[in-house]
């Protein structure tokens, strides 16, 4: 006697039947689930460092260059490091598991037996997970805030309010990181090297370009939305200096309205809309697909 493995698909009636209409008990389970999935294991690590990584970089700074303007630490740590590097692998981190691992931990079949359509199932896992991305992206932020303020001089800044629309808008780019990558896990089963790729080549390369291909990226439109809401002007020995319009590729000296940037109201359409239909793809894939996990089988 000897055991092989072969792919199943799992399609079970009930599976089938639970299309029929939606049974909220069994969704909150799943969501609570989820949840836990993601506050347990090995990820919690990996963010852990993460999170305290622009920390440390603010706090050494700190305490080796004191005359680093904190508007200028803020700029580096808030608006380029965190949304460039660390939201979009904490999103890469969580998304491209919520299917994948189910599948190859072989706990996918008694998700499909109980009362949710494929659909709803990957819609709740991914509310999950935006809901734990969200929280991570919020803390990172409050401790960066923190070591970057904390005993520091603000220069005449409102840094609760410069604090809430970082928090809002790493929230926003976070949630559409998240979308996107859970639309792009059901489309290869390489999803870490393509996320990484992804990352380095569309967020990192084509977003500090000026032209119109940064148009594609996500971390564009957060800075358009950022540019608007916060003031990134530092007086420095050589005069007044616009942080973000030097490093972001703004040519504020011919336009400086922006004008020959999408407008406000379409960076926050672009984000959200994009994250929406991200997720309705993704969940009508979900819906059509026959999913196969590996089961013993004697020979």
């Amino acid at each position: 006697m000897s055991t092989a493995t072969a792919a199943t698909p799992i399609d079970h009636a009930a599976a089938k039947r639970s299309g029929d209409g939606l049974c909220f008990s069994a969704l909150w389970t799943l969501y609570t689930l989820t949840l836990r999935q993601h506050i347990h294991g090995r990820r919690w690590m990996v963010m852990a460092a993460l999170m305290l990584l622009p920390t440390g970089l603010a706090i050494l700074v700190r305490s080796e260059a004191h005359n680093v303007p904190p508007l200028a630490l803020e700029f580096i740590l808030a608006f380029m490091f965190i949304p460039q590097a660390l939201l979009p692998l904490v999103a890469l981190i969580y998304a491209t598991g919520m299917i994948q691992d189910e599948q190859e931990e072989q706990t996918i079949t008694y998700l499909l037996i109980r009362p949710i359509p494929k659909w709803a199932l990957y819609t709740v896992k991914l509310l999950a997970t935006l809901t734990t991305t969200v929280f991570l992206a919020v803390v990172l932020t409050t401790l960066t805030y923190a070591a970057i303020y904390l005993g520091a001089d603000p220069h005449g800044q409102n840094i609760p309010l410069r604090w809430f629309s970082a928090c809002c808008i790493h929230a926003l780019a976070v949630v559409a990181y998240c979308c996107l990558f859970g639309l792009m896990g059901l489309l290869t089963r390489r999803m870490l090297i393509a996320g990484i790729l992804y990352i380095a080549l569309v967020e990192g390369l084509f977003a500090n370009l000026p032209f119109g291909i940064r148009l594609i990226t996500v971390i564009y439109y957060a800075r358009l939305i950022a540019y608007h809401f916060l003031d990134f002007q530092v007086l420095t020995p050589m005069g007044t200096q616009n942080y973000a319009a030097d490093a972001w590729q703004l040519d504020i000296a011919t336009d400086p309205m922006l004008l020959e940037h999408p407008h406000l109201s379409t960076c926050f359409s672009v984000l959200i809309v994009g994250s929406l239909v991200c997720t309705a793809l993704a969940a009508y894939l979900c819906s059509t697909r026959e999913f196969h996990v590996k089961t013993p089988e004697k020979g």
